[in-house]
């Protein structure tokens, strides 16, 4: 009986306790969302809508009433930087920085590696890799600091610095091999052009040993080796691509005809292009193999090669327009070779529209071939093909 009166006490109170616990958590939760300012949703409302300018003014109302909200002021920044307002995202971290609601090691670090994007952004390179050394010893921050660092040190075209950076970034994941090898045929190219040689065959080296799949190291060295009279290197240099991207041969195949007719070796070399064409008949070769055969006079060879070409490649304005050149003196009318010559000149302006490069990783296309695309920067991400 008394078990029973103490139960009939205490069953009460449990609710009473979790209904007034209850309503201490509402009212908490109430005042923290009165706390977060309505303006707010505006922003966020307006960004949802692509509405860039107006978020914009919205969290900057907002953070000017509620400096203490350093997250909204990170993303303030970002939306400056976005919007190319590099000035206005400086000015707004540099405040930070100093802000006397800014007082941990780590919110400062994170704010400092917005202070050099913004900087990377604006354009001031010394100040952004400034602001990105006094990261390295961050726990949070060195390995972001390192990568925007080896961003710049491109852009600014400092490639020993890049070549350091790559090799602090490396990892049993991301070894950076590619790049590394790029780097060192940049510094070649540089060589090559201030007539140094010798430094340029060791950058060759470098960027062949780190990679040696690195096509653009082949290339360089054939035109290293055809520049100092030595044609039966360069032509070897160049045979070695086939191996590692044979994709790339049309890249060298005009310095490779130059290369064998100075050594006065033009059978060999029609040899050689016609195996190309009957190993890989996808690659472009066409225009050359139609001038080689044309100037030894196999003419009907050429329009059999491009027959062919039209039959089993994909359907190319290119291809169609060679063979209209091909015919043309064969036509019996002048009418008839005007016409045919501006259905030629039509194909071709067709082509020269749509024969783009792109690039894997991002998209952009560019009527010119780079080994680092100028939109995502990485390298040898664009394909050697139209």
């Amino acid at each position: 009986m008394d078990i029973l009166i103490v139960w009939l006490i205490i069953t009460p109170l449990f609710f009473a306790f979790g209904w007034l616990a209850g309503r201490i958590d509402m009212k908490s939760l109430m005042k923290q969302a009165k706390q977060v300012p309505e303006r707010i949703f505006d922003g966020v409302d307006a960004l949802v809508d692509n509405k860039t300018g107006l978020a914009r003014d919205e969290l900057q109302q907002i953070v000017s009433r509620e400096p203490q909200l350093i997250d909204l002021q990170f993303s303030l920044g970002r939306l400056y930087r976005k919007k190319g307002e590099n000035d206005l995202a400086i000015k707004l971290h540099t405040q930070l920085l100093a802000s006397q609601f800014v007082i941990n090691t780590e919110t400062k670090e994170k704010i400092k590696l917005e202070l050099a994007k913004d900087f990377q952004k604006a354009g001031l390179i010394d100040r952004a890799e400034t602001t990105l050394l006094q990261l390295l010893n961050s726990e949070l921050y060195s390995h972001q600091a390192l990568k925007l660092l080896l961003l710049i040190y491109q852009q600014d075209k400092n490639w020993n610095e890049a070549i350091a950076t790559a090799r602090k970034l490396a990892s049993s994941d991301v070894a950076y091999h590619t790049e590394v090898a790029e780097f060192n045929c940049e510094l070649a190219q540089e060589a090559i052009i201030k007539s140094d040689f010798v430094l340029a065959k060791e950058f060759i080296n470098k960027a062949l040993q780190t990679n040696r799949q690195c096509v653009r190291a082949n290339i360089l060295l054939g035109e290293l080796y055809f520049i100092q009279e030595q044609y039966e290197a360069a032509i070897e240099a160049w045979q070695l691509i086939e191996k590692q991207n044979y994709q790339y041969i049309p890249f060298i195949i005009n310095k490779m005809h130059d290369a064998y007719n100075k050594l006065d070796k033009q059978k060999e070399f029609i040899t050689l292009l016609m195996g190309y064409t009957k190993l890989y008949p996808q690659i472009n070769l066409y225009e050359i193999v139609v001038t080689i055969l044309t100037t030894n006079n196999e003419q009907e060879e050429a329009v059999n090669y491009l027959r062919t070409s039209m039959l089993t490649n994909k359907k190319s304005a290119k291809i169609a327009a060679l063979l209209i050149e091909a015919r043309l003196e064969e036509l019996s009318t002048e009418a008839g070779k005007k016409d045919a010559e501006r259905v030629k000149n039509v194909l071709l302006s067709y082509n020269e529209q749509y024969a783009l490069y792109s690039c894997g990783c991002c998209n952009f296309k560019s009527k010119t071939f780079f080994w680092q695309c100028p939109a995502c920067y990485e390298w040898e991400s664009i394909s050697p093909n139209t």
